[in-house]
């Protein structure tokens, strides 16, 4: 699979030199970096995910740490990107506002709208560290995807079938005991409204 998908890879590297980095001999581990993040888009992401989600040890464990050295290597992307997900009642009624919520694996979204399931529940993430993945996989050109262990503050519950309103917490934000800090960064009115005005958008595009 490496071989298969690594000199399409190299070509990507080749026509955007800053994938590489600046250290003599970077190059090679920026390949097989790009190559993981390329293979953990196109083959089973969700097992992967699991994984290290439940943080079992196994052979997928070097692979993960490529795939993180792979994303971060890629463009970043700030604004809002959307979520949709199956949830249950219960499961819509947990994102209360408020909360903090910590995703310990790879998590994708996307830029702009996409089918989901007919009951899917869409969450609305106001990011500052997720990555573009588009030179590396073209064929989705609007997702994102964040690293592990990101978390997000519930600004807004789900109502009314809307969306979940989250927005990403920066490592400034969050106290040593994984809670909120007292030092607050002034931002989630900013990105509330960033959010609401990307939640309009989103249905004018559903329309």
């Amino acid at each position: 699979q490496y071989n298969a998908v690594a000199g399409t890879v190299s070509r990507v590297m080749s026509e955007s030199p800053g994938l590489r980095g600046g250290a003599r001999g970077e190059a090679a581990d920026a390949l097989t970096d790009l190559v993981a993040v390329r293979l953990f888009l196109s083959g089973d992401g969700a097992q992967v995910n699991a994984a290290v989600r439940a943080a079992a040890v196994g052979p997928h464990v070097p692979l993960a740490r490529c795939v993180a050295a792979g994303l971060r290597r890629l463009p970043s992307y700030r604004g809002a990107a959307l979520l949709r997900t199956r949830a249950s009642a219960a499961e819509r009624a947990w994102f209360r506002e408020g909360r903090l919520v910590t995703e310990w694996a790879f998590c994708t979204a996307y830029g702009a709208p996409r089918p989901g399931p007919h009951d899917a529940t869409d969450c609305l993430i106001w990011w500052i560290t997720a990555r573009r993945t588009n030179l590396i996989d073209p064929a989705e050109p609007d997702r994102v995807v964040f690293l592990h262990g990101t978390t997000f503050k519930v600004l807004r519950p789900a109502e009314d079938e809307g969306p979940v309103l989250l927005r990403e917490l920066s490592p400034s934000e969050i106290a040593s005991d994984g809670k909120e800090g007292v030092q607050r960064v002034p931002l989630a009115a900013i990105d509330l409204d960033g959010l609401d005005r990307a939640a309009a958008a989103f249905r004018a595009d559903d329309a």
